[in-house]
């Protein structure tokens, strides 16, 4: 029954990769600054400290550009053009090789955003997984074995599916390369989304965009 249960979950998550999912400012905030908090409490500075944390930045920064980069985009205007009766929708796709409309101002017009992942996200997570159980292993010199494996895998697909988790498990882990990776990698992929589109940095930092005349 248990094993049934896992594989619904782990399914549920894989399946919620794929549909796109409201963009808003707590939800893409919350984990970047619950990490930040974290990381500041136990980072004690060194010079073994401080070339670890800069390899995990430079990986961060990697992982969540490819994440965002191909990262699919809805904008669904909130207000209806005065020519039609329904709202209109734009599926903006935001890849390396495409600047489609993220590159363009969006008006003033109040929008939805909403983000689907994909493959990309799930690879990227994939990779910050595997990141975490080499720190784990050479760094912090801890024991590696298949249920440790399976543990660390479940939790993490247990906090990406709910902030609430994250948050509870956050006051049970000591060392700051947790913090700082998972911290890192959810932050690059917040600022690269919102560097290639602007409807999504209106949501994110709450700005607003013009018309270029």
């Amino acid at each position: 029954m248990l094993a049934l249960l896992i594989i619904f979950i782990i399914y549920h998550f894989i399946h919620e990769q794929f549909e796109f999912s409201r963009i808003t400012r707590l939800n893409y905030w919350i984990i970047p600054v619950i990490m930040l908090y974290q990381f500041i409490r136990t980072f004690t500075w060194s010079i073994t400290n401080g070339l670890v944390l800069a390899g995990i930045l430079v990986f961060a920064t990697v992982v969540g550009y490819f994440q965002a980069s191909h990262t699919q985009l809805k904008i669904e205007p909130t207000i209806q053009h005065h020519s039609a009766d329904a709202q209109s929708t734009t599926v903006v796709k935001t890849s390396s090789h495409q600047k489609a409309a993220t590159g363009q101002p969006t008006t003033n017009r109040a929008t939805t955003v909403s983000a689907q992942g994909g493959r990309s996200y799930l690879l990227g997570w994939v990779l910050t997984l595997g990141a975490q159980l080499v720190i784990e292993w050479a760094y912090l010199h801890e024991e590696l074995s298949w249920a440790t494996i399976n543990n660390e895998f479940l939790k993490e697909v247990f906090a990406d599916l709910s902030s609430i988790y994250r948050f509870s498990e956050s006051g049970r882990h000591t060392s700051w390369t947790l913090w700082a990776l998972t911290g890192a990698t959810s932050l690059a992929y917040t600022l690269w989304l919102a560097h290639r589109s602007p409807a999504v940095r209106q949501v994110v930092f709450r700005t607003r965009t013009h018309h270029r005349n």
